[in-house]
């Protein structure tokens, strides 16, 4: 088992508001999460993990002529991520409760959770509201998939809640209405993504934990992704050249993370958005890991050393780019989840 070490000096922007208090709306109680992964917590109330992600390669293949951009891209859901407790409201109900121990996080319509509730209610015929509260470490504005997530594990409970009205599959089809990396958190927990992201072929069985040590980390600053996209530069109906994203999934598969098959075409815009990627890159590569990539616009960076006992701090500190306030955590276990279950933290 994993037991991923999160260094406590190193948190991001949004993270050091960290206060471990609820916020409810309309001054509504929500009980503290329970910290496991399906626990019935009271009747009608589920404790869910609600994984990161990381993207093992990122391609993007071309710019719509709606702007989108079309990727392709092995997703991967990590052993870090936030507790979304959750329970079905009496029908007396008008409206659905949000909280979260973090304060930038909207707690009205804007919130993936909310969408994902008020359209499971549409597509499903079912009236019910819903109470959630967010227990937040998810790094945000790391492009780690935290809202998606969120916004998934919410989907999958307000259908679990109410009796699993609809399948897994509808539920993905349903997720690609609410964001592109979604659906995604709906498949075993390793995919390949194409589209936007919403179109999830699922890779099973699911990507074991690579050998030696696993470990993401991130800057204070974020990436802003219209940014990086406008650094990308493509205009629209442009290809961008690079290798098969078919053979680089398939190599992946085979053969698993190294150097040569882990790419991402965001990586040199976000570098040119944000200078010190590059400095932490280099510092990593420095230290020892032999597989660092930046996870899909930024500004998280994962890194994967051979060796278990590697330390991503030690690395930049002694290329002297090591910042207080950098978030970073691991060693991380890949996790996964079967059809009728959810995601375990590990």
């Amino acid at each position: 088992s994993f037991s991923p070490k999160i260094d406590l000096f190193a948190r991001n922007k949004a993270m050091s508001n960290l206060r471990n208090r609820n916020r409810p709306i309309s001054g509504q109680h929500v009980r503290p999460a329970v910290l496991n992964n399906l626990h019935m917590a009271q009747s009608g109330s589920l404790s869910l993990f609600s994984p990161a992600k990381t993207n093992l390669f990122l391609r993007i293949t071309k710019k719509r002529e709606d702007g989108f951009h079309e990727l392709a891209s092995v997703f991967q859901a990590l052993g870090l991520g936030d507790t979304l407790t959750i329970e079905a409201l009496d029908s007396s109900a008008t409206a659905d409760v949000l909280s979260c121990n973090v304060e930038d996080v909207p707690l009205d319509g804007r919130n993936l959770i909310i969408k994902a509730f008020d359209l499971f209610r549409e597509r499903s015929g079912n009236t019910s509201f819903f109470r959630c509260h967010i227990d937040k470490k998810t790094p945000m504005e790391g492009g780690m998939g935290g809202g998606s997530s969120n916004c998934a594990t919410a989907l999958w409970a307000a259908n679990k809640l109410c009796g699993s009205l609809v399948s897994d599959q509808t539920l993905i089809e349903w997720g690609g209405e609410l964001g592109s990396d979604v659906s995604f958190f709906l498949s075993e927990g390793t995919a390949y993504c194409t589209g936007r992201g919403e179109i999830v072929d699922t890779i099973s069985p699911p990507l074991s934990t690579p050998p030696g040590s696993f470990w993401i980390l991130k800057p204070s600053e974020g990436c802003s992704t219209p940014a990086v996209y406008k650094a990308l530069g493509l205009s629209p109906g442009a290809e961008l050249p690079g290798p098969d994203p078919v053979q680089l999934r398939d190599k992946l598969v085979a053969d698993g993370l190294s150097a040569s098959v882990c790419i991402n075409d965001l990586e040199p815009p976000a570098q040119k958005v944000l200078p010190k990627l590059v400095a932490i890159k280099e510092a990593l590569e420095s230290g020892g890991f032999h597989t660092v990539l930046l996870s899909g616009s930024g500004a998280t960076t994962f890194a994967l050393s051979k060796d278990a006992e590697a330390s991503p701090r030690a690395a930049l500190e002694a290329a002297g780019v090591w910042e207080e306030s950098m978030y970073v955590a691991g060693p991380l276990p890949f996790v996964s989840r079967k059809p009728d279950g959810w995601y375990s933290e590990q």
